[in-house]
């Protein structure tokens, strides 16, 4: 049996100040702090399950409202938190060249339900189609400092989808001119011009995420993103703020050889074992080979393709690719700031139970690593 929390941790007390402005009444900051505690020690991340971790706690109605219905400025509590996080970080002198921002996207699994920006979406890592919320998110790291920045919710809209949807329904009300079939209609109208307002496709979310490290001056040289992510809107947007960036490249994209568009895998079947150099990464083995081509859909730029195979050249296998702007950087520097990547994988793992709720999930994962405790 546990014994109740009858007080806060002391770094939420002591930090609450920093947070306390966002909220109108002592209601709200008190709520915030069960929340933020429950997350930190609780084993389970849900509103019952925080609420009765305290002693003389009210019913869980009351912080079930604080989430979902109260209103405070969420955006306003995301800010302060990178500020605080700043702050920290430039307590000691600060390399720009050594930060990097990380974009990648998750899915948060749900059953079946009216939450808002649920789809039907194809989770690659268990291979079938999952009820999720798609979240992406932006993380940074400067060496042995790291915390997420903030996160842009994606909404589906199949164009294909929808016009066979709307099709369905106006086949109906030729069928039968009744008011129920008239409301369906006007009532699918309108939800389909409210998702397609709501749609952005990724590349401009991830956009929106690098404008917004900008401003808020998080000293970052360095744009790290998965294979998805290598497309030239993001590209184009992180090259006009004067970013490089480093992405894992698909192997279906077009290159330039012999003045003829081929994919990237076959290019490589053309590259003996004997052009590839090993590189040695901490305790493991890379060999890489390296060059510096024109890809056709980044507005055929030139950059430099690094396929790398871990251990040994496997010749019945296709290697992993990468891409970058940096096309003097040798293999093993491309790798090795690519590798930088991994933080972002652990904090979605971390953070996916609390993805459906609001931003202060981020706040209570950065006060948790503070006493080295990972939120459940």
């Amino acid at each position: 049996m546990k014994l109740p929390i009858v007080q806060y941790p002391r770094i939420v007390a002591e930090n609450l100040a920093h947070f306390a402005p966002v909220f109108e009444t002592p209601e709200q900051r008190k709520h915030f702090c069960e929340y933020v505690t429950g997350l930190i020690a609780g084993d389970k991340a849900t509103i019952a399950a925080i609420n009765g971790l305290f002693l003389n706690n009210n019913d869980q109605s009351a912080l079930n409202k604080f989430m979902s219905q109260a209103q405070w400025p969420e955006e306003e509590l995301n800010y302060r938190r990178v500020l605080y996080e700043l702050t920290r970080l430039h307590r000691r002198p600060v390399s720009t060249s050594a930060g990097r921002l990380i974009l990648d996207d998750t899915l948060a699994h749900h059953t079946k339900c009216s939450m808002e920006g649920l789809a039907y979406l194809r989770d690659h890592s268990i291979g079938r189609n999952v009820w999720a919320h798609n979240v992406v998110t932006s993380y940074y790291v400067n060496r042995s400092d790291q915390f997420p920045v903030d996160f842009r919710l994606y909404h589906q809209f199949s164009r294909k989808y929808e016009k066979r949807r709307l099709h369905q329904v106006q086949e109906r009300l030729r069928n039968g001119a009744t008011l129920a079939n008239y409301r369906q209609y006007i009532a699918t109208l309108v939800s389909q011009h409210y998702r397609h307002q709501l749609h952005q496709p990724k590349t401009r979310l991830g956009t929106d995420l690098v404008q917004q490290a900008i401003a808020w001056e998080l000293p970052f040289s360095v744009v790290l993103f998965d294979s998805w992510f290598l497309r030239w809107p993001l590209v184009e947007a992180i090259e006009a703020v004067g970013k490089d960036w480093i992405g894992a490249c698909p192997k279906d994209r077009l290159i330039l050889h012999k003045n003829c568009w081929t994919q990237l895998q076959s290019y490589i079947q053309t590259i003996p074992a004997e052009a590839y150099r090993p590189y040695q990464l901490g305790d493991r083995c890379y060999w890489v080979f390296s060059k510096v081509l024109t890809m056709k859909n980044l507005n055929r730029q030139r950059v430099r393709v690094v396929a790398s195979y871990e251990n040994h050249v496997k010749s019945d296998k296709l290697p992993r690719f990468y891409a970058t702007n940096r096309k003097e950087w040798e293999a093993k520097r491309i790798l090795t700031t690519y590798l930088d990547r991994w933080p972002t994988e652990t904090f979605n793992e971390d953070a996916k139970g609390t993805w459906a709720l609001k931003i202060i999930s981020y706040v209570s994962y950065e006060l948790s690593n503070a006493i080295g405790i990972s939120p459940s």
